[in-house]
Order: structure tokens, then C-alpha cells, then sequence
């Protein structure tokens, strides 16, 4: 697992970064709109997930415009339109999105769920005057709805115009007052909205009393308010972030993730785990039984298969844990997190990864823990995390601190305390950049240590 980047000089599709996870992470599938169940082989949906947990971008692309192009028979609806074309803006390709959706519109057939997406696209695409005018039409057809409003309040952030988006989001508090698990959802959501929107005016109160009131509103805290909290100096930043939050950021990342970590982040993170194990000695002797926390979609997989003879991937996200089943380097996967996971396994491991999987924990001792319960003397743990210069003082006091990329970074001293705590001997702690990030590097601790 990797940390999803808001390149914002790169194109749009490739970091949504005016939209929160909470709006974006998951296809707007109801059963109002599905055609069918997710395992009947008909139901073009299924098709398209099945298409993106295996990593075939291209395919799904295809599948979406022959799906498109049998319009006229008798199952299509609006509503399967806009899944298949938020599929496609998950796949980074909002300029197709919108090509899907747009004849609906010309034939006056959009509802107000089409055009909120076709909306979506549009901003992504840098298209804020075009997707206010979708959202504008959509509010028409169902001005009650806390979806268009939440929606049309993001676009108008996008577009610049945070008086009207504060509007929207106030009206949507007005009209979700049931105790209904939509409503109270909604509003978790509407107040982290706020909380952006006077963060982004520079009125640190007012944000933190909105993400307060989203982080009450929603315990498993999916949209990260404690971490916005800390960021503001509202309250202490959290020892990891929850769990909620990563599964949703990366249920939303999962389709586009091998492409963007690669080729826009230049992301050699697993290459360079690889290439301390070697230097360390951990592939003397027979393969390993390992296992790879976060494994994301496979790319430590990749990296490591050839040393292992039974490889276990956990990782939060139920999208990412598909694709890594569907990469075939893994014995087995499992979803849930990481130290749970490692309790409930029997283990032992011998060689345990997570590349990039750290920077969602602050506090390391509960993994080193779990990690010396299932690994036998002579096991080793090979990870990345980012560097921490020490300099704030959280990193002075803690050992490790929330960056301004809204992830833990580490350091050195803490590292090489935490180790032999638990019986931890440290091989390697390297400096190395494992991705560029707005086109600078991130730099990096690259370790290996020896169970002993």
C-alpha cells in the first residue's frame, strides 16, 4: 500500500485532489440503479469491477464503450451509465466519463445521479464552469438532494467560489435531520465539507468545530477529521490514522493506483526493498513464508514472489485486495488491518514487508509487537517509511509526526529505538526516494531488521 498523491501539476485525472475521499472512493451503486447482482456475469458492472481487480485498464475502457453502445436495449438505464462512467473516473479517464454520459444529456435523459458524475468528470478535467452547469441542471431535477448538493458545493470549491459552497453545504444540514443511517452519514460528511471550506478561508475555529462535529457523527472517522484536527493544532494528532479512512482512500485508489504510482510518481518502492533484502541476506537459505502487509495491488508481490513459498497479502481495502488476488504472487489474501491480521494468523513468518504501509501508523510498537509473536529468530522485516527530520516538536517528543501530506513520518532515532524493543536487530536503515510527489522527492527510510 502507497499513499494516494495530490499532484495537482499534474493532469486532473490523476489526483482528484479538490474532491475528499468520503465523496469519491466508491461507485455510486444502489439497488435502485444496479441491472443485476455483482456476481451475475451479464450484469455489465460486475464485468467492470472484475475488469479492474485484474488490472486490465484497457479492457475496462472497452467494456464501457461496447456496454455505451447498447443503449437501446431494454435494461439500459441513466443510472447504469453513470456507474459504468464513475467506474471509468476511478480508472483516471474522467474525458471518457463524460463522453458516456453526455448523449444522455443531449437526448434530455440525464437524471440528477448522471449529471452529478458527468459533473465529477468535468471538474477533474478542469471543466468548473461545465460542471456547475451540470450540477445546476441537476439540482433542478432534485434540488433536495444532499448528493447534488454536496456535489454542487465541491464544484463551486473548485471553481473558487466558497461563500456559495459553504451555502450548499449549510442547506444540506437543514434538509438531513433524520436519524436515518443516509442522513447521518450525510451530515458527517457535510460538516467535514465545511471543515474544509473555512480551513480554506483561513478560519481555523470554524474548521475545527465542523471536523469536530464530523468525527462525532462518524465514530470510524472514514474521512480523516482527527487527522485535519491535529493539522490545525486542534487537538493531538492521532498514533495511527483509522482504519475507516485508508480503506476508503484506497478503495477509491485501487483502479488507477499501478499506472499512477509508476509512471506519474516514478514509485520504485518495492524495488528498493527488494534490493535490501538482497544486500542484507535475508534470501540465504530456503524460501520464506512471508507476509506482505498492504499489499495493495501486488507490486511487493511482484518483487518478492521468487524468494517465497507461501505468501499471505493483508491490506484494508477490499478493491485492493481483488486486484492483489487477481495478480496471482500471493498464496492468499486477506483484508482487515494490519496488526488485527496478524493476530489472528497462526503464522510463523519468516519474512515480513510493507512497503509504504507505515505512513499510515504513527505508532509502531503494536506491529513490532504483533510481528515478534508470529516470526520466529532469524525472520526478517523489510519496510519503508517517510523521514522525519525531527525538527517539530511532535517528532521531538513522539518520534514520528503527522507531514503536510496528511501521512506519519519517522525518525531515525525512533527507528533504531523501537526495534530491539522487540527483539528487532537493525541490518540496514537507508535514505533513498521511493516517489516523486508534485515532481519532488520524498525522501525516505528504506530498513531491514533481523529477528533475534
Amino acid at each position: 500500500m502507497s499513499p494516494v498523491s495530490d499532484d495537482s501539476d499534474e493532469s486532473a485525472a490523476e489526483g482528484p485532489a479538490d474532491l475528499s475521499p468520503a465523496l469519491t472512493v466508491n461507485p455510486p451503486f444502489t439497488e435502485e440503479i444496479r441491472p443485476g447482482e455483482t456476481d451475475d456475469p451479464q450484469d455489465p458492472l460486475s464485468r467492470m469491477e472484475r475488469l479492474i481487480a485484474a488490472g486490465e485498464r484497457e479492457g475496462a475502457h472497452v467494456h464501457a464503450r461496447e456496454a455505451a453502445a447498447a443503449r437501446e436495449e431494454g435494461w439500459w438505464s441513466p443510472g447504469l451509465v453513470a456507474a459504468l462512467a464513475h467506474c471509468l473516473i476511478d480508472l483516471g479517464a474522467p474525458g471518457e466519463a463524460a463522453a458516456l454520459i453526455e448523449p444522455l444529456v443531449t437526448q434530455g435523459r440525464a437524471n440528477a445521479r448522471a449529471l452529478t458524475v458527468l459533473a465529477r468528470a468535468r471538474t477533474l478535467e478542469g471543466r468548473h464552469a461545465d460542471a456547475l452547469e451540470a450540477l445546476n441542471e441537476a439540482s433542478y431535477l432534485d434540488g433536495r438532494s444532499a448528493e447534488v448538493l454536496l456535489a454542487l458545493g465541491a464544484a463551486r470549491m473548485a471553481a473558487g467560489d466558497t461563500a456559495r459552497a459553504i451555502a450548499d453545504f449549510e442547506r444540506v444540514l437543514r434538509l438531513s435531520t433524520g436519524e436515518n443511517p443516509q442522513q447521518a452519514d450525510e451530515r458527517a460528511e457535510t460538516y467535514f465539507r465545511l471543515g474544509e471550506a473555512w480551513a480554506s478561508l483561513d478560519e481555523p475555529a470554524k474548521a475545527a468545530r465542523y471536523f469536530r462535529a464530523s468525527q462525532a457523527a462518524d465514530a470510524s472517522d472514514r474521512r480523516g477529521a482527527g487527522i485535519r484536527l491535529a493539522e490545525l493544532e486542534a487537538q493531538p494528532a492521532p498514533t495511527k490514522a483509522s482504519a475507516a479512512y485508508v480503506r476508503a482512500l484506497f478503495d477509491g485508489y485501487a483502479p488507477r493506483y499501478d499506472g499512477h504510482m509508476q509512471e506519474t510518481l516514478s514509485y520504485r518502492g518495492p524495488e528498493l526493498l527488494r534490493a535490501a533484502a538482497e544486500r542484507a541476506g535475508v534470501f540465504q537459505g530456503g524460501p520464506h513464508d512471508a507476509i506482505d502487509l498492504g499489499c495493495g495491488t501486488g507490486l511487493s508481490g511482484a518483487a518478492f514472489r521468487g524468494a517465497c513459498g507461501t505468501m499471505l497479502g493483508v491490506d484494508l481495502s477490499p478493491r485492493m485486495c481483488a486486484a492483489a488476488e487477481a495478480s496471482g504472487f500471493y498464496t492468499r489474501v486477506v483484508a482487515g488491518e494490519l496488526v488485527a491480521a496478524l493476530e489472528a494468523e497462526a503464522g510463523p513468518f519468516s519474512l515480513a514487508i510493507a512497503c509504504d504501509t507505515v505512513i499510515y501508523l504513527g505508532d509502531l510498537a503494536p506491529l513490532f509487537a504483533a510481528l515478534a509473536a508470529k516470526m520466529p529468530h532469524g525472520g526478517w522485516f523489510v519496510f519503508s517509511t517517510e523521514k522525519s527530520d525531527g525538527a517539530s516538536e511532535e517528532a521531538q517528543r513522539r518520534g514520528f509526526e503527522i507531514g503536510p501530506t496528511r501521512r506519519f513520518r519517522h525518525t531515525e532515532t525512533y527507528l533504531r529505538e523501537v526495534a530491539p524493543r522487540f527483539g528487532f536487530e537493525i541490518a540496514s536503515l537507508d535514505r533513498d526516494v521511493l516517489r516523486t510527489e508534485k515532481r519532488v522527492p520524498v525522501e525516505s527510510f528504506v530498513c531491514a531488521m533481523k529477528r533475534v
